[in-house]
């Protein structure tokens, strides 16, 4: 029988050196790799990690060997794809990691072609969602190394299946790195060693053994080095080799569900909070791109507006930059971190000004007398929900109109802004208008207001102001039949009322690990009570709202911790919103400790053994303890098994009866033994890399150094945090989840933006109603994103099923025509249901 020889670079593009390092050696060792293989036939092929980011950034200062390495990957001699990065899966959204395939394959075929696998070699555990991610891209293989145990699965070759019924071939590698420092005097002996660590770990013939490493070049005497094997091997690509090793195996066996284990390998499940200030800017940017701009730039193009979609592509490339499992895991050295930062600050730099562009161009077009504003709402439904934001007014009392009815409102605050006003009267005539109604006006003033109304399915509402002779806004107290909440004196959130939450409190605690992992100190002080400072309570017209500033006396470093010396005044500010059914915290502190971490706690009424969170399409259910726990160090386990856990946006606990957290900030929780729910803030450690943590044994990962970043400390943290109690499905948590993180929101367009602090732009002739829907969906199902196709001129919407055993149906109210494809955006398939855990991806013409 052949055995098989993979023979490959794992190339990180950034790590503990940045992307600077990584492209000017792989300038060397690409070099070399192109010129050995067009001049050495014997070695057949070669693969270069599967991913185009690390061959675009080759390229772009080697433009004149493109074609070289077309004729390569089209000769199968160069294998890439079909990712654009090696992605994270467990705490990046469905559509980062649909947008990775989409840019991956649409480069890959740039080069000649990719490897239908996906191939994940490196990342820190696996998404359930992953099979029905493959499938839409019709992939072949699933591939990958860590996560797996022999708790979940004893078998290395299987039928990966998802709750979506969609399934793929999975082969699970012992190490990518296997052979990656083979003796040149190489004999039997070293291959019988290798083939007996591939059969104890239950791989079976024919054997695949990988060659190569991070940033390894190529090994160019391998062919030497195995012609006189007893075991037959033969370098070959990836998937050839897998469709040997299938065609081999009789009766394989399935497994549903995730890969976050770490018996073989480590996953470093406590990742998900390292350097929480960057990880917010990454949670915040995708739901900005999904939620606000792909759905409003949609609205824009059917109302005759270009649809940016290079820009929108620019924004995407640098988020999916940082995805990659060592990006997104932030444990890498400072330097790299701080191009990391950069990429989303231009990301966001170039998001907000298309935003406010588009917005602009819509609201010029929309005819209305004197000034005017729109009120958008991004999602596929009537919405009916608090709007809060800033508008210029002439009037220091002014009413608000929308359809001949008058808009009850919240003044917040007004202050006059007559050097906009000024300002914008010098450009009167640059759209060779004649008169403007600017002149009219003696006064301008910008006020902060915030109204309840309902707005229109994927579309915008506008709303005329104009001269009140009263003050006619209110400032009414509510009552809340739900919630009670009493800050106490030692600074926690007692809550009181028909509900099933107790109380939410802040808890300090100590951390002995590195960028990778949390680790428990031997001699921990747990720090859950603190002191109220100030506070500051009001009642508005649609919530109370609690502000106040918390302080907790704690250990300034891990030493001090032991010796629980409490040296640093710790303050935590909050501000507390009380609506009908849920609370709203907002929590920001300013970190003045290392080596600890912080945690919102909500302690619940409830006692579950089983929580739940959501993934990429879906809800996942998750046990509160893992049997593991106990004998992790008998069986010589590479990290302790863990119930810190990911999710993407929202986590809880119940079942008839649920409570469930949503937030825009870290994406770890944890269930506690009391059925309470702690919501990770931040870690401050000072390692990149650590060894012989007390949860994690052994070498340090990565490399032992200190790194300033990773301490936090003077870092501001701020997070939301959307608390609520429900007895309905779990498509009603997603629902919930999917408002709170795309809110309503007003833009004020006209003629009082034409200055030199806004620009100046010109107006089109082309008038628009006063309102507008593009589309409606009635359907428990969740919108994901609706979108320009990457290639043609249609908009795709694409929606996802969180319901975890039922299937759903759904029904679109949309003027024009509709088709279903796979999230590959080009293979059609029939209308159908939506499984759990599925997508239907939805083409609109």
């Amino acid at each position: 029988m052949i055995n098989y020889i993979i023979a490959h670079t794992h190339w990180d593009r950034e790590w503990y050196f940045t992307d600077k390092r990584s492209v000017v050696y792989s300038l060397y060792d690409f070099d070399e790799l192109i010129d050995f293989l067009e001049n050495n036939d014997e070695f057949s092929t070669f693969l270069l990690d599967g991913q185009t980011s690390i061959i675009n950034d080759y390229i772009s200062y080697r433009p004149y060997n493109k074609d070289r390495i077309r004729k390569l990957v089209e000769n199968n001699r160069l294998v890439i794809g079909p990712w654009f990065t090696q992605t994270d899966t467990l705490v990046i959204s469905g559509e980062s990691i649909i947008r990775n395939l989409l840019y991956g394959i649409k480069d890959s075929n740039e080069y000649g072609s990719y490897q239908k696998i996906g191939y994940l070699p490196d990342s820190f555990g696996m998404s359930e969602s992953l099979p029905m991610i493959y499938d839409n891209f019709n992939l072949k293989y699933a591939v990958f190394r860590r996560g797996i145990s022999n708790y979940l699965t004893d078998n290395r070759e299987f039928i990966w299946d998802s709750k979506s019924g969609k399934s793929i071939r999975a082969f699970n590698i012992y190490h990518y790195g296997l052979m990656a420092y083979p003796p040149n005097d190489i004999d039997d002996k070293y291959f019988d060693n290798l083939i007996d660590k591939l059969k104890d770990f239950n791989n079976h013939s024919p054997y695949i053994i990988f060659c190569g490493e991070d940033q390894k070049p190529i090994r160019k005497n391998l062919p030497e080095l195995i012609k006189d094997s007893k075991y037959n091997f033969k370098i070959e690509s990836l998937e050839n080799a897998l469709d040997s090793l299938f065609e081999n195996i009789d009766n394989l066996q399935s497994y549903k569900g995730e890969f976050t284990m770490a018996q073989f390998s480590r996953t470093h499940k406590s990742i998900f909070s390292t350097r929480a200030d960057l990880k917010i800017k990454n949670n915040r940017l995708e739901n900005y791109l999904t939620n606000i701009i792909e759905p409003i730039s949609s609205i824009a193009m059917k109302l005759g507006i270009h649809y940016e979609n290079l820009l929108i592509e620019r924004a995407w490339r640098l988020l999916l930059e940082n995805a990659a499992h060592d990006s997104i895991g932030m444990c890498n050295s400072d330097k790299t971190n701080e191009v990391i930062e950069k990429r989303y600050d231009e990301a966001k730099d170039l998001m907000e000004n298309l935003l406010d562009i588009t917005l602009r161009k819509i609201g010029d077009r929309i005819d209305s007398k004197g000034l005017s504003f729109q009120v958008y709402n991004t999602l596929p439904y009537m919405r009916e929900d608090i709007i809060e934001g800033e508008i210029y007014t002439p009037y220091e009392n002014f009413k608000i109109n929308s359809n001949g009815n008058d808009i009850d409102y919240e003044l917040i605050s007004i202050k006059e802004d007559n050097i906009t006003l000024n300002k914008s009267k010098r450009e009167i005539g640059v759209n060779n208008e004649k008169y403007s109604n600017l002149e009219n006006y003696k006064n301008l003033y910008k006020a902060k207001i915030r109204f309840k109304d309902k707005i229109n399915s994927m579309g915008y509402k506008t709303y005329d102001i104009s001269k009140s002779e009263d003050k006619i806004y209110s400032n009414n107290k509510i009552s809340n039949k739900y919630f009670k909440v009493e800050l106490t004196e030692d600074g926690s959130l007692v809550i009181n009322g028909d509900n099933k939450i107790e109380k939410i409190y802040f808890e300090n605690s100590g951390d002995e690990g590195d960028s990778y992992d949390y680790s428990k100190p031997s001699r921990d002080l747990i720090i859950t009570k603190g002191k109220v400072l100030e506070k500051e309570i009001t009642n508005g017209k649609y919530f109370s709202e609690l502000k106040s500033t918390i302080v907790q006396k704690i250990p300034s470093n891990l030493e001090n911790r032991q010796n629980k010396k409490l040296d640093v005044n710790q303050k935590i500010k909050i501000n507390v919103r009380l609506y009908d059914k849920f609370i709203k915290l907002n929590v920001k502190i300013k970190n003045k400790a290392i080596e600890h971490r912080y945690r919102i706690v909500t302690k619940t009424k409830l006692n579950k053994k089983e929580n739940f969170a959501d993934t990429q399409f879906g809800t996942i259910i998750r046990q509160n303890k893992l049997k593991e726990e106990k004998i992790w160090q008998e069986e010589n386990r590479d990290e302790k098994p863990r119930t810190i856990e990911p999710m993407i946006s929202l986590c809880g606990i119940g079942d008839s009866e649920k409570i469930a957290v949503v937030t825009d900030g870290v994406r770890e929780y944890q269930v506690l033994e009391d059925s309470s729910i702690a919501m990770t803030l931040y870690r401050s450690v000072k390692y990149l890399g650590k060894a012989n943590l007390n949860d994690r044994p052994g070498r340090e990962s990565g490399v032992y150094k200190e790194e300033d970043g990773h301490k936090l400390l003077d870092k501001i943290i701020e997070e939301n945090y959307y608390i609520t109690q429900t007895d309905k499905d779990y498509d009603e948590i997603h629902k919930f989840a999917k408002e709170r993180l795309t809110p309503l929101f007003m833009y004020q367009s006209g003629e009082i933006l034409d200055n030199t602090n806004s620009l100046v732009i010109s107006k089109s002739k082309d008038k628009l109603q006063k309102e507008f829907s593009l589309l409606e969906i009635d359907s428990k199902a969740i919108m994901s994103v609706l979108k320009k196709s990457e290639e043609e001129d249609f908009l795709i919407l694409r929606l996802y099923n969180p319901l975890v055993d039922k299937k759903e149906d759904y029904k679109i109210n949309y003027n024009g025509k509709i088709d279903y494809l796979k999230a590959d955006e080009k293979t059609q398939v029939e209308e159908k249901e939506i499984n759990p855990e599925d997508i239907i991806t939805i083409k609109l013409k």
